[in-house]
């Protein structure tokens, strides 16, 4: 019963009333299919629309058969979102025409909303009160549900029934349509007028018939039904029966000690002599102890393969757990939860999204941070002690978070707040060369976020491989929790960077201004994250330097006096407005909840993939 009462501009209305941001996944789905509605026509035309093709329009991945296949359970996933707004936009009375994404991609509209039309027609009946569109959403209805009708191949009689009937509404339903009095359904202009009564619906009556034809074949089908599952149960009684006839074969000398059983119970001739009747006792209370005894030795079998299962787990056990106390079990029960949730994360991505969630090895040991340098905004020289983790080889990119915002819908400190800090370069180049800009520095700017990083008006356009940014740290946990992972403290942070070969940048100790964009390099923005894999450190880790900050975990009271000793949100590295005196020991502090175009994170954890 596909789109009996939805139109051009319900679908529309729907999409409009859901109010997605323009670039989100969901708004991209919903248009991709709308592109198929080129007209009131099609909504009758269309009965299925291919997910491959929707897939490929939603994402651009070509033809690539493994990106879209990694794209699929995506849809699947963004459609059911997608269904669950728009249920709720119709108990909100703002989806007028109760319009959903069928499972055929198409537009339809909810099975609730068709079954309170074909009430409401049945109601309309009772009272004689009917209109021309009630009518003919119904005759829809009935010949929508005949096509998806099952009917055995073999039942030719049904099949000329229902072809019969159908024949009849598609004619009745055009003469409606074209407002024509149908030869097939007298009386049905005084219907529209309200003017008749249940004598006078033929056709009506001819529905009924259909209704019963249909119910004398669902009890046929129940019947057959019935009679299959008669012939399993006798099928198993037969196999019963074999089986037992098989237990019963005897062996010849058991059934000539039978037959010589027989025979002296014969010559007894009733009651006989105790004697005989003795040794049939005393056969019976050998049989009985032979059974005993059979028995007996099966259960200690079965114990005994009891006693080595037990044996075997808790050998395993013991091996794994190695008495571990309630702390331990409870990390390792968070460590495997942890994995889940990365591996998932991971699975959910395309071979293009794959690049940019990898890790790499940071191994344990003693490593070297901070500077000589009397410099406040640097840690003091010192040693760390590192312990064995493993870090993204990028930043998080505006394309994986997008996946995080999407799947939980979760909403950004930016968002929340309503405007974010946007950085201004004094220096870009451009066509004609190099040029200053007066408008230097910085200013909170409403509506700058994550897909609007510079404000209103920008976009994420050709930046899906950029850092995310226009984050806070509270974002950043919330997307490093959602994948398993977490943000590393300052000194893990600044030891991957350095390696253990303590360098002052990642490629080296000599400043390279081809090696990762600041000021100098003249953008004025980010670029993409794996722009420079060519200067990667020792440990294949890229982007630690420029480009953007980056939040870590800890949080410190500034040596400044304030009022209230708030602690400051620490970011390293530095973006691509940094100056060239910027090295892996420069941090700076920021307020709690933070955002602007210049910082972003990666994530770092005890798991790998």
């Amino acid at each position: 019963m596909a789109n009996i009462a939805i139109s051009i501009k319900g679908i529309d209305q729907a999409i409009a009333s859901l109010n997605y941001r323009p670039t989100s996944v969901k708004q991209r789905a919903l248009l991709a299919i709308r592109d198929f509605y080129t007209s009131e026509e099609s909504i009758k035309r269309l009965d299925l629309i291919d997910t491959d093709i929707l897939i490929k329009s939603i994402w651009d991945t070509g033809d690539n058969p493994s990106r879209i296949r990694a794209k699929r359970r995506n849809f699947s996933s963004i459609k059911s979102s997608i269904n669950v707004d728009l249920e709720k936009l119709s108990k909100k009375g703002k989806n007028l025409e109760n319009i959903i994404i069928a499972e055929s991609n198409i537009f339809d509209m909810t099975q609730e909303a068709k079954n309170n039309l074909l009430s409401s027609f049945t109601d309309a009946v009772k009272t004689g009160d009917i209109n021309l569109d009630q009518a003919t959403n119904l005759l829809k209805a009935v010949t929508d549900f005949l096509d998806n009708f099952q009917i055995e191949d073999d039942d030719t009689e049904s099949q000329d029934i229902v072809k019969q009937i159908k024949k009849i509404l598609n004619k009745i339903t055009e003469d409606v349509l074209s407002g024509e009095e149908p030869e097939s359904a007298p009386g049905l202009k005084k219907l529209k007028q309200g003017e008749v009564g249940f004598d006078e619906i033929e056709d009506l009556e001819e529905v009924e018939d259909l209704d019963e034809d249909v119910e004398e074949i669902e009890l046929d089908e129940d019947e057959e039904l019935e009679e299959i599952e008669a012939d399993e149960d006798l099928e198993e009684i037969e196999i019963d029966e074999d089986e037992n006839l098989e237990e019963i074969e005897l062996d010849e000398d058991e059934i000539d000690e039978i037959e010589d059983l027989d025979g002296d119970i014969e010559e007894a001739d009733g009651l006989g002599p105790d004697e005989d009747l003795e040794e049939v006792e005393d056969l019976d209370e050998d049989v009985e102890e032979i059974e005993l005894d059979e028995d007996e030795e099966l259960e200690e079998i079965e114990v005994d393969e009891d006693l080595e299962e037990i044996e075997i787990d808790e050998d395993e056990n013991l091996e794994e757990i190695d008495e571990l106390d309630e702390d331990e079990l409870k990390a390792l029960e968070e460590f495997r939860e942890k994995r889940e949730l990365a591996e998932h994360f991971d699975d959910t991505l395309g071979e293009r999204e794959k690049k940019y969630n990898k890790y790499v090895t940071v191994p344990e040991g003693e490593y070297t941070i901070g500077t000589k340098k009397s410099i406040k905004s640097c840690m003091e020289l010192q040693q760390f002690e590192m312990p064995k983790v493993y870090i993204g080889i990028y930043p998080v990119i505006n394309s994986l978070f997008e996946i995080f915002i999407e799947q939980t819908g979760y909403v950004t400190t930016a968002e929340k707040s309503g405007f974010g800090r946007v950085y201004y370069s004094r220096y870009k180049k451009d066509t004609n060369g190099s040029t200053w800009k007066k408008n230097a520095g910085s200013r909170d700017i409403k509506g700058a976020c994550w897909y609007e990083p510079f404000g209103p008006g920008s976009t994420l356009h050709r930046k899906r491989n950029h850092p995310v940014v226009q984050v806070s740290v509270d974002d950043a946990f919330a997307f490093a929790s959602w994948i398993g992972r977490r943000i590393p403290t300052e000194a893990e942070w600044e030891a991957a960077a350095r390696t253990d070969l303590g360098y002052k940048y990642p490629w080296g100790n000599e400043f390279n201004p081809k090696a990762f964009n600041i000021e100098q390099s003249g953008l004025s923005d980010t670029n993409p994250v794996d722009e420079y894999d060519a200067f990667a450190n020792e440990f294949k880790i890229v982007d630690m330097l420029g480009n953007i900050m980056e939040w870590t975990s800890d949080m410190e009271t500034p040596e400044i006096k304030l009022k209230n000793n708030t602690k400051y949100c620490i970011a390293k590295g530095g973006a691509w407005n940094a100056k060239i005196d910027v090295t892996i020991s420069s941090r700076a502090l920021f307020r709690p909840g933070f955002t602007s175009n210049t910082i972003g994170f990666r994530c770092i954890s005890e798991i790998s993939l």
